[in-house]
């Protein structure tokens, strides 16, 4: 184990010996660090109000602030949970805050995902393999990140909202409804302006499938239509595939609302 004499460290924390823990970081109650996990100087994790979980070869840069307690006027010490998976970068002066009783008492990270310098997780929030937040992104209580997704730098996410998977929010935008998977959006308030097919196309998907979702898009997002309309056109008109339905199941269950041009 590699621990600063400098690091504060909780006897109630589980620190695996293949971890590092830098000069002057604090780590308080009940944390968990799995190994091959860097912990750079001065980064705080844990705090009196709940447990950390952390995973395997995470890279945690420094001024991070993990498992702190939410900023909610209502939350009363319950002992909530914040659990990083695996593989991922945290950037300098991230913060991401423990759950609440309202929802599961649970904010999560992923595998492989990269939260950019100075970005913010809230209470309950969900953010899911290998998504990404670049700079100055601020997601507000439960937000949801699907896989795949990348919040764009300045950008704000209201509370509850979704962002679908292998999205993408453009740099400065302020989404309060959910964003359609698989498309580009921007503005304040944000809605897709487009397909997001180079982002498809890095996640493995052909070219048939990149088309049908397209198209699917486009349906989805006029106005004319309801989305409930626009679902069964899709149905009825559309050739079946995984990422048309992961759109559609989407569309389906929002209950923030869609975004919509």
């Amino acid at each position: 184990m590699s621990i600063h004499p400098t690091a504060i460290i909780s006897d109630e924390a589980e620190i695996s010996p293949q971890a590092t823990i830098s000069p002057y970081c604090v780590i308080t109650g009940r944390v968990r660090i799995g190994p091959g996990t860097v912990v750079e100087a001065h980064a705080r994790i844990g705090s009196n109000y709940g447990e950390v979980s952390i995973g395997e070869n995470n890279y945690i840069q420094g001024g991070a602030a993990l498992g702190g307690p939410p900023q909610d006027w209502t939350f009363r010490e319950s002992r909530t949970r914040l659990e990083i998976g695996d593989d991922n970068r945290i950037g300098e002066y991230v913060t991401v805050h423990l759950g609440t009783a309202k929802q599961d008492g649970v904010t999560r990270i992923g595998n492989h995902t990269f939260l950019m310098a100075h970005s913010h997780v809230a209470h309950d929030c969900h953010v899911h393999d290998h998504a990404m937040l670049i700079n100055l992104a601020q997601l507000a209580g439960h937000t949801i990140v699907e896989p795949y997704a990348t919040v764009g730098g300045i950008v704000g996410v209201s509370q509850f909202v979704r962002v679908g998977r292998s999205s993408f929010l453009a740099t400065g935008a302020m989404a309060n409804k959910d964003i359609l998977p698989f498309t580009i959006a921007e503005g304040h308030w944000a809605v897709p302006k487009a397909t997001n097919k180079i982002g498809m196309r890095r996640a493995g998907y052909d070219a048939g499938e990149i088309r049908e979702v397209d198209r699917a898009v486009r349906i989805l997002l006029d106005r004319s239509l309801t989305v409930a309309e626009a679902i069964e056109h899709v149905r009825t008109h559309g050739e079946p595939g995984t990422a048309v339905e992961a759109l559609l199941d989407f569309a389906a269950t929002s209950k923030r609302g869609l975004a919509r041009a």
